[in-house]
């Protein structure tokens, strides 16, 4: 997994995602952030449990439900 990256915590997690991503454009605020409920074990990486990292909002698009962004893990 080439693009795995550890924070020690959500806030650093999302400050990289903010840089990353809103590089030339404004996509989301830190606000629009949010990590989903655990979905158990994912076999295929052997993560004792996952979750998406999702925003409810990419530039002026707007989402009734937040949009999957990205995965995460917190053991």
């Amino acid at each position: 997994m080439d693009e795995v990256k550890e924070f020690d915590t959500i806030d650093k997690m999302y400050d990289f995602i903010l840089r990353d991503w809103n590089t030339g454009h404004k996509f989301f605020d830190r606000e629009d952030l949010s990590v989903s409920e655990d979905f158990g074990r994912d076999e295929r990486i052997n993560w004792k449990e996952y979750r998406y990292v999702c925003t409810k909002r990419i530039g002026k698009d707007k989402y009734d439900i937040p949009q999957c962004i990205g995965y995460c893990s917190i053991e």
